[in-house]
């Protein structure tokens, strides 16, 4: 469980420096909302290697990983494998 705090404060940490990937929908100046249709693009993409508006609400939990099972219609949740840091699913909530 430690390792996976730390991984995902590492993976969180080397996404705020990587070039941005977003859904143009949210790349405008609005109110940034989910869009787990447009993000399925980041499928198969490393952690690192994708960025979001700091507005965004972005959940990054690993497939294993325990979350709440609180529903935020705006936020996006990515979830990677926790051996490679690749994404392998989104969803909204």
């Amino acid at each position: 469980m430690i390792r996976a705090l730390v991984l995902g404060g590492a993976l969180i940490s080397a996404a705020a420096c990587a070039p941005a990937n977003l859904p143009e929908e949210n790349a405008g100046g609005g109110v940034w909302r989910c869009d787990a249709e447009a993000a399925r693009s980041l499928i198969g993409s490393h952690m690192g290697a994708v960025t979001f508006p700091r507005e965004a609400n972005v959940r990054m939990a690993c497939t294993t990983c325990a979350v709440t099972q609180d529903y935020q219609e705006n936020r996006l949740n990515l979830f990677f494998d926790e051996d490679t840091g690749i994404i392998e699913r989104v969803s909204c909530g």
